[in-house]
């Protein structure tokens, strides 16, 4: 008498286990499940037990995650060649912002000859009253400036390179913040650098500008080009 080895209820387990499994590692294919998928489901088939075959909807539901994570696979090949292709074009475009003066998030200001470098503020809204604060290279407070009726926007600061008694400063790096209110309510204006761009490079985060002053800043965060 021939015997026939049930293995319907644990094939079929172990498919949707090791199926599962594969669809939750990210390192799997869609070639590669459906690899897989297909020689366990051969396996299964030729092992079954006539009188209670694998279940239908099981296969189905097996068939259907395998279609969608192949159609996802193939959907996230296509946006990264996209993303790569926008990235290039991007770079491409802002290679006309080397030799150009921008401003770019940054709170640094160089001062030679008793001349501080030009920076500035970005208000989110108009201010009624903003404070620049200006500190040397071992965070003592030299300068204190009020600006008063700010529109919202890029706004250029003005110091005259001279510290709160009125003396000029050393030559040398500062550093500045800025605090800023509208109608009594604090806002949260950035504080601008001025800075000439000298090269264009790209990565993941996107096209970077190269400054001058040492500085790196994403094309996207140029406030004003001059």
């Amino acid at each position: 008498m021939t015997t026939t080895s049930n293995v319907s209820g644990t094939g079929s387990s172990t498919t949707s286990s090791s199926v599962n499994q594969a669809l939750s590692s990210s390192s799997a294919s869609a070639s590669d499940l459906q690899s897989q998928f297909l020689t366990m489901l051969v396996t299964q088939m030729n092992n079954q037990d006539p009188l209670n075959p694998m279940d239908n909807s099981q296969l189905t539901s097996q068939l259907a995650q395998i279609s969608t994570v192949s159609s996802l696979q193939t959907m996230n090949t296509t946006l990264n060649q996209l993303l790569s292709q926008n990235s290039a074009s991007q770079a491409m475009n802002s290679a006309s912002l080397i030799g150009r003066s921008v401003e770019v998030p940054g709170s640094q200001i160089s001062v030679a000859g008793g001349t501080p470098s030009k920076f500035g503020v970005d208000l989110p809204t108009a201010a009624d009253t903003a404070s620049v604060t200006i500190k040397d290279s071992g965070g003592n407070v030299v300068r204190t400036l009020t600006l008063s009726n700010k529109a919202a926007g890029v706004q250029d600061v003005s110091w005259d390179g001279k510290d709160n008694n009125g003396n000029t400063v050393a030559d040398g790096q500062y550093t500045f913040s800025v605090s800023a209110t509208a109608k009594g309510n604090s806002v949260s204006p950035v504080a601008l650098n001025y800075a000439t761009v000298q090269s264009i490079t790209g990565d993941s985060s996107g096209v970077l500008v190269g400054l001058t002053n040492g500085q790196s800043a994403n094309v996207n965060d140029i406030r004003r080009i001059s």
